[in-house]
């Protein structure tokens, strides 16, 4: 894995806590979401989302090939501090809806299969700004 990891700025302490979250994709001069979540503790979740992105590249849709761009930023960022679970469900979906990341469904908090995960960034990391 040789892409960038943004993980909340270097600065973990707006990650301790429930909160809504991102994660994005930058290539060049252009960006697009990956991923919203939520979470109670947002920082061991976003630590889990690592783990598992670099046991399986395509956990977000990157290739074995894609993943050791070192021109792409993956970044983590904090959205909303939350405490209470409803509300941070119902700000996720909310979302999830409006932006729809590259990585999930677009309706609900579910991710895509595998290959249209793949498929998604791949057309992401290939057009022309």
């Amino acid at each position: 894995m040789h892409i960038k990891i943004d993980f909340f700025q270097n600065n973990f302490i707006q990650a301790i806590g429930a909160g809504v979250y991102e994660v994005s994709i930058q290539k060049d001069n252009k960006s697009s979401v990956l991923y919203i979540g939520e979470s109670v503790f947002v920082l061991v979740r976003c630590a889990s989302h690592l783990y598992e992105l670099k046991k399986n590249p395509e956990y977000f849709g990157f290739t074995h090939e894609t993943i050791t761009d070192p021109s792409i930023t993956l970044r983590f960022r904090l959205l909303k501090q939350l405490d209470n679970k409803g509300e941070r469900k119902k700000e996720e979906l909310n979302l999830i809806k409006k932006i729809q990341p590259l990585s999930q469904r677009g309706v609900n908090d579910y991710q895509k299969k595998i290959e249209e995960k793949v498929s998604a960034l791949t057309r992401f990391l290939t057009e022309k700004n």
